[in-house]
């Protein structure tokens, strides 16, 4: 039976379907209050492991010891009469997904990455400039498909939406462009410049703080290395093109974009970081990104009150409980308020901080796996730049829990080789 299966599935077209489906989990599929909806992606990566041979290092072994201390936590969670199933299976895309991409993303294709910037290109074009009967269109798409549509088209203080409910949820498709290009190009395919330089163009008009802060970091250290002092010592002719380049693209959106979310986080951070209790006020005044911190923090946290967790699926429900310690923050701030008061659902914005609230101490399996991915040594300058990003999406800052981008990402970074082989073409 396996083997027959097998026949009929084609190692790279599973790979570059599950790559392009990634860029629009957004999208509704089921009648269900989720953002993020990768079902058939999960399907796909489960289908892939049962009928393809996966190799993993010891480091991967702690990953599958995580799958399997959740398999057993949820065990006994039935056992005891609490449900958590659903959470259960989002915990499970991201791995899934990881061991799918594992030694495989030099088989992305080049002309579906092409394709969807240029896509993402032409969506940008037709919301900045209102085309008849295509912003329509488009608008329509978005009221259909995208769960609570913030319609923002970058003629106002945040930039243009792309399939997805606001802009800052470009930052996890920008870093997984940026990077599948740059693997095209270690593979020796033509005109890849072009292609990242309009992937650069809409990062900067999506005005995102986030967008910015993750595809910045991945440029950074994709091009200057972990120890820039010393690089600077041994940068030529054309690398100073290249950075002063960069340089300029990093400090392009002040200019530009003097009203936007980029400008104003910034400004907010510059006038709120000399005590305390500026910093106090700097959470209850940058709402979207202190949402982010806060929930992130109770869900490590949450160690403390419940050292085993609360159950998978739970700490959205006993945020409150740890948050009751920061009473007078929580009780003031715009986005949580309501929420805490009411003892209302609240999800922390990271896979790992989001773990650790529900399983508390049997999450350090997953972070030795993480802690080993981010540490190891390598001279690839795609992996160097994802091992300073990926800790921002799923430790520390955001990335949904069942976004599958980052553990492609990751796949990338713990891939023994981005070159492909003659055989594999």
């Amino acid at each position: 039976m396996k083997e027959n299966i097998k026949y009929y599935i084609k190692e790279s077209k599973i790979i570059n379907l599950i790559f392009l489906l990634s860029f629009f989990i957004y999208l509704k599929k089921l009648p269900i209050p989720i953002e993020t909806q990768p079902f058939i992606i999960f399907f796909l990566s489960v289908l892939f492991l049962m009928v393809q041979k996966v190799t993993i290092t010891t480091r991967d072994v702690f990953l599958v010891f995580h799958i399997i201390m959740l398999s057993i936590y949820l065990l006994f969670q039935i056992i005891i009469n609490k449900t958590g199933l659903i959470s259960y299976f989002t915990y499970l895309v991201g791995p899934a997904v990881y061991l799918t991409f594992l030694n495989n993303p030099k088989l992305i294709s080049e002309r579906i990455v092409k394709s969807i910037v240029l896509l993402y290109a032409i969506i940008t074009i037709i919301l900045l400039l209102k085309l008849p009967i295509a912003y329509y269109l488009v608008q329509k798409f978005y009221e259909l498909f995208i769960p609570r549509p913030g319609w923002m088209d970058g003629s106002n203080m945040r930039g243009v939406t792309l399939f997805a409910p606001e802009p800052s949820y470009f930052a996890f498709p920008s870093v997984l462009l940026l990077v599948a290009l740059d693997i095209l190009h270690l593979n020796g395919k033509k005109n890849i410049l072009k292609y990242k330089l309009i992937v650069i163009a809409i990062i900067i008009l999506s005005k995102s703080a986030l967008v910015f802060l993750y595809s910045s970091i991945y440029l950074l250290f994709y091009y200057i290395g972990n120890n820039p002092l010393k690089r600077f010592e041994v940068i030529k002719s054309k690398k100073i093109l290249v950075f002063g380049f960069f340089i300029l693209i990093l400090i392009l959106p002040f200019f530009l974009f003097e009203n936007s979310r980029l400008v104003e986080v910034i400004s907010n951070i510059y006038e709120n970081i000399s005590s305390s209790e500026n910093i106090k006020n700097l959470l209850l005044k940058e709402v979207s990104g202190s949402t982010r911190f806060i929930i992130n923090t109770l869900g490590f946290l949450s160690i403390e009150y419940a050292p085993f967790g609360w159950g998978i699926g739970e700490f959205q429900n006993n945020f409150y409980i740890v948050g009751s310690q920061f009473n007078d923050l929580m009780s003031r701030h715009e986005v949580i308020r309501e929420l805490y008061i009411n003892h209302l659902p609240l999800k922390a914005q990271t896979y790992f901080a989001n773990l650790t609230g529900d399983t508390g101490v049997f999450s350090v399996l997953l972070l030795i796996f993480f802690i080993w991915s981010f540490l190891q040594k390598t001279g690839n300058k795609i992996k160097r730049g994802l091992q300073w990003t990926l800790p921002l999406m799923l430790i520390f800052v955001q990335a949904q829990i069942s976004n599958p981008i980052p553990w492609i990402l990751l796949a990338v970074i713990n891939s023994k080789d981005l070159i492909l082989t003659r055989e594999r073409v």
